[in-house]
């Protein structure tokens, strides 16, 4: 099944050796940011935390005093019913800033808790509120990325109400490699994937013994393997007809389109990057 198109993608990180700063995550990949806006942004105070995996970053119910930015490791978004059963509703990967909305929002309805050990950023929330006060591109920013968070959140949705197990757990497996950077349509792809079947179970409304079963069968048709944290998409044009997954609603060019020190020489030379593609 390998075609020598194997692909393993590294999460997207920064150096403990950096000083903290947000032009170092997906905020400032945004194509629309001018020079003086990831300027704003580098300069933006940020505190670096290390993070065991389980650390509740958010508690639901918490006003939103801090918005947080994962540096490494994957987080989640979360609520629980009242006899404690969780639902996992968003996920966070590196880069990823936790709940964008919550920049104007000053109740959370959600915890957000880390899924595996790593890195965050925090920002006080009144920073960034001045911040993005000052710079319009960068109040554009995160409500796109509050807006792309809804889109995901909606397919999950559709996914929860009208799919398979088999399809519910194909489509995140897709879904994920896409926001980890491998945007082709076909071939072999293998990524760094830290969630355990429990956290899937809280992603997808299932139980952990339904997603090994699921797991087991697409690992007998030679279409995933997982181990060791690593997950393989042996056919990922398969397993996208078997999600109906269709990446658009991810809007991945309109959200990186080039590395910030690519897109500041960019705006430097008075080019447009908004339609680049990756």
């Amino acid at each position: 099944m390998f075609d020598g198109a194997t692909r393993t993608l590294s999460p997207f990180r920064t150096p403990h050796r950096a000083a903290p700063s947000l032009a170092d995550t997906r905020l400032a990949r945004l194509p629309f940011l001018s020079a003086d806006e990831l300027g704003a942004l580098k300069d933006c105070a940020a505190s670096r935390q290390p993070v065991n995996a389980c650390a509740e970053l958010v508690r639901e119910g918490v006003p939103a005093d801090r918005l947080f930015f994962i540096e490494e490791g994957w987080a989640c978004q979360y609520t629980t019913t009242r006899d404690g059963r969780r639902q996992i509703l968003a996920l966070s990967l590196p880069g990823d800033v936790c709940d964008p909305a919550a920049l104007l929002l000053g109740q959370r309805d959600s915890g957000i808790r880390m899924l595996s050990s790593g890195t965050v950023l925090s920002v006080p929330r009144n920073r960034l509120v001045a911040l993005a006060a000052a710079h319009p591109g960068i109040t554009r920013a995160f409500t796109l990325l509050g807006f792309v968070d809804n889109a995901i959140l909606s397919r999950r949705a559709l996914s929860l109400g009208r799919l398979f197990a088999r399809e519910r757990l194909a489509h995140l497996l897709c879904e994920l490699a896409v926001r980890l950077g491998y945007a082709a349509s076909s071939g072999t792809v293998t990524y760094d994937m830290p969630l355990t079947q429990e956290h899937l179970a809280d992603a997808l409304g299932l139980t952990p013994v339904h997603i090994n079963r699921t797991m087991q069968a697409l690992r007998r048709e030679r279409l995933v393997e997982s181990s060791r944290r690593m997950t393989t998409i042996f056919d990922v044009a398969v397993l996208r007809r078997i999600g109906g997954f269709q990446p658009d609603y991810l809007h991945i060019d309109a959200l990186e389109a080039g590395t910030p020190a690519e897109r500041a020489a960019a705006h430097g030379h008075g080019l447009n990057l908004l339609h680049e593609k990756r």
